[in-house]
């Protein structure tokens, strides 16, 4: 599996430049998962005197849920990237506003400031709104994923850590 993270600052372009990059990875045969990092304190999947709810209160450790539709997996704590990872197996698995986690890195980011705020060594290409103002900061290539994507898919293909 290779792994990489998406990140920047909010409405920086993350969740756009991922979804264009799930579909380029899906064109060429790759299959693909993600792991979202929300910070929102409080923030919750499951809802107060419902089912889900009720066994939670009663001490159940993991409760699955199965849909017609889809499935999910929740675990009532907050569990380390890695725990996370053990329920993945694909191709890619792609990390949306992981900033702490130590691996390769595209940078989002609105304008060229917030890539001087937001920039750590693990970043191997630059994406998101500030595409449409640069084509490269300090030698990293600064790519729109919405006209461009292949290119980033190919530094993807190149720059992501596999385990």
């Amino acid at each position: 599996m290779k792994l990489f993270a998406v990140y920047g600052f909010s409405k920086s372009g993350k969740t756009t430049t991922i979804v264009e990059i799930i579909k380029e990875l899906k064109l060429r045969g790759y299959s693909v998962s993600t792991i979202k990092d929300i910070h929102v304190d409080d923030f919750t999947l499951d809802v107060v005197g419902k089912d889900t709810w009720r066994h939670w209160k009663a001490g159940a450790e993991i409760v699955g849920i199965r849909t017609t539709n889809e499935s999910t997996i929740m675990i009532k704590k907050p569990v380390s990237v890695f725990e996370l990872m053990a329920h993945f197996d694909t191709d890619y698995l792609i990390f949306e506003g992981f900033r702490n986690i130590a691996i390769p890195k595209i940078l989002c980011a609105k304008n060229e400031k917030a890539i001087q705020d937001d920039m750590q060594k693990s970043v191997f290409c630059i994406a998101g709104v500030v595409s449409t103002q640069l084509s490269n900061y300090l030698n990293l290539p600064v790519i729109n994923a919405i006209t461009d994507v292949s290119r980033i898919v190919d530094i993807i293909e190149v720059c992501s850590l596999e385990l």
